[in-house]
């Protein structure tokens, strides 16, 4: 009896990549190198002039108006003179590819490099980072695009949608009781969150160092993927959840060197700025409930009593310092 194969995602090879780029004027490629797989997959493109990246989205991960609504406000962007790695035009003056995968229809995009490295976590760089978000909620204020991008950086997405797949783990994994705790935990970040008047307006969604590339003490920004019109205070918060996780024993200088950095830019009012612990609770939500939702980028044997029982000290500890 024959097996009938199900695809959940192709890993495409790099000559296949290399048959997507003839569109463009790129003139002869020295190299296509496959650079990392993550909720896309992204290669590395090598010119004798420049460097590329090219992103295949993942198959029903992002729809077409998605990202012509993230091409939209890159190219925003780029006429304003922001730093970031733009989309790049095929000689038709199209931006997307369609691609016939075995898993269905995927879109490729190219993209220009942003040369430099990750930044270093210090305080003049993290004042150059919060320099950086702050332009860009600045010369976004304005922007706007006829595509829709199909959700919104709101509560719904942050926190509501991402508990129909968190609570049910935690009570599975860590009891009833558990379960509730951080049920309550979430519905008083809500109604605080909902009690005040907070900016929106274009975001970057995912705005942390690992996003960054630094050269010559400019920042430039990439990976609009989780970008969307939402809370700009989530937007700020975000580097703050990064500086508390990741960089515990810079966190308290490199988070005043950031956020006076934004505010030399733009203002923040008093909610806003009070908002932001409460983002950081949010931030934990949405990065746990994106990891559930795609297990077939993460894999599920992290998915252990030990993670939870961190996420649920974690979400608690934020709790205890806003209130």
């Amino acid at each position: 009896m024959d097996t009938h194969i199900k695809i959940k995602h192709t890993l495409m090879d790099e000559s296949t990549v290399l048959q997507m780029l003839p569109g463009y004027d790129l003139g002869p490629i020295s190299s296509c190198r496959f650079l990392t797989r993550g909720l896309n997959d992204s290669y590395l493109i090598t010119t004798a002039r420049k460097r590329y990246i090219y992103r295949i989205y993942r198959h029903g991960w992002r729809e077409k108006e998605a990202i012509q609504f993230e091409l939209d406000a890159l190219r925003h962007l780029q006429s304003r003179s922001f730093a970031a790695s733009f989309p790049i035009g095929k000689r038709d003056g199209t931006y997307l590819t369609e691609i016939r995968a075995p898993e269905g229809l995927r879109f490729g995009v190219l993209f220009a490099y942003a040369e430099g490295e990750r930044p270093e976590i210090n305080p003049e760089n993290a004042s150059l980072i919060g320099e950086s978000l702050g332009k860009l909620h600045q010369v976004t204020d304005d922007f706007s695009s006829t595509d829709e991008r199909g959700f919104s950086l709101d509560l719904k997405h942050l926190v509501d949608e991402p508990a129909t797949l968190v609570l049910p783990v935690i009570r599975k994994l860590l009891g009833k009781e558990v379960e509730g705790a951080i049920r309550e935990i979430m519905e008083n970040l809500k109604t605080e969150l909902n009690n005040k008047h907070l900016e929106t307006g274009f975001c970057h969604g995912d705005f942390h160092n690992h996003n960054l590339h630094i050269n010559k003490s400019k920042i430039e920004v990439f990976d609009f993927d989780c970008c969307g019109i939402g809370y700009r205070a989530y937007d700020v918060a975000v580097t703050w959840w990064n500086l508390l996780t990741n960089y515990g024993h810079k966190e308290e200088a490199c988070w005043e060197a950031f956020l006076n950095g934004y505010l030399s830019r733009r203002t923040l009012s008093k909610e806003d700025l009070d908002s932001l612990p409460l983002f950081i609770t949010a931030r934990r939500f949405w990065l746990l409930g994106t990891m559930l939702e795609n297990d077939d980028v993460w894999g599920t044997n992290w998915i252990n009593k030990q993670a939870l029982e961190l996420f649920a000290l974690q979400v608690k500890t934020d709790w205890i310092r806003e209130i």
